[in-house]
């Protein structure tokens, strides 16, 4: 089972947004499941030098690691209800 990530702190992130030196800022990205149209939206924190789509890769590595989404090679995501068949039939 992979580690699950440690959510940051208040005091880490206030910490974050106050030094004017940070090249993190928060952000707030919406993923759509592919086959239903299901939106989860997230805040998440970024740097300034991410484009689009390293952006979405972090979004992504959360709903994979945390909510039980999907992410294929071919780019489309999908949520948990979505998702198991996938990974069932994968194994």
């Amino acid at each position: 089972m992979p580690e699950q990530p440690t959510p940051i702190t208040p005091e880490a992130l206030s910490t974050i947004l106050r030094d004017p030196h940070s090249p993190l800022y928060p952000t707030q990205i919406t993923v759509f499941c592919d086959h239903c149209g299901r939106e989860h939206t997230g805040d998440y924190l970024v740097s300034e030098d991410m484009g689009r789509t390293e952006r979405l890769a972090v979004a992504r590595k959360h709903l994979v690691e945390n909510e039980g989404w999907e992410h294929d090679k071919f780019g489309d995501d999908f949520c948990p209800e979505h998702a198991a068949p996938a990974s069932a039939s994968q194994s």
